[in-house]
């Protein structure tokens, strides 16, 4: 297999998470943060965003859609059960992170990181703290509603145990507590994110993620 991915690219680093939680053998391919998408990439994903993967002559994008299919590929049932229930469960968490969790936390994000849309991360310099702080805390109502549709007893998103919901968040948890922001206003979001971060593999993978 083959990843297109961008080191600082947190989309892009859940995939790679993935690959190494589940002992895939693969290749990286980086793609540039210009604004116009190389060929070979666009070639695909039309769309041109991070990240890709190429399984033979099989094409997939969308970061979340890339762990369901490693999931099943490799049998992980641990990280994404068959039984429908369980399963709805994770996708329901893996549609809050997209549509309300990363939303939300994305203002503040932009700013700490100097993230440029269609660009990538460390793209412009870094919003003063206080600025910082006040964007997170604007997102704090949003946060708290989102955590109530996690297990109320930490540490995972889920079923009790690790899932592909908690691979889906690490990287921008990861950035979250590291952020000059009160997380401890949302308690449920820290013993996620601590989880998240503590993984084995995703430790192996800071280096190279763009924040220490």
């Amino acid at each position: 297999m083959i990843l297109h991915h961008h080191p600082y690219s947190s989309n892009a680093q859940k995939a790679q998470l993935m690959l190494d939680i589940v002992g895939a053998d693969y290749e990286l391919r980086q793609v540039p943060f210009e604004i116009d998408r190389a060929d070979w990439h666009v070639a695909v994903n039309p769309l041109g965003a991070i990240p890709a993967l190429v399984d033979g002559d099989f094409r997939l994008a969308e970061s979340n859609t890339i762990l369901r299919y490693l999931a099943d590929r490799e049998g992980r049932e641990d990280l994404y059960p068959r039984d429908p229930q369980e399963r709805a469960t994770i996708d329901w968490i893996l549609d809050l992170w997209a549509l309300v969790i990363r939303p939300a936390l994305f203002p503040y994000e932009a700013a700490q990181y100097g993230i440029v849309l269609g660009q990538g991360i460390l793209m412009k310099e870094a919003a003063p703290e206080d600025e910082v702080r006040a964007l997170f805390d604007k997102s704090v109502p949003k946060l708290r509603q989102a955590m109530e549709v996690l297990d109320p007893v930490g540490p995972w998103a889920c079923l009790g145990h690790r899932t592909i919901a908690d691979i889906a968040g690490a990287p921008a948890l990861h950035r979250l507590l590291r952020a000059p922001v009160d997380i401890d206003q949302v308690p449920r979001l820290r013993t996620w994110a601590e989880a998240c971060t503590s993984m084995p593999e995703w430790q192996a993978l800071v280096p190279t993620c763009g924040v220490a």
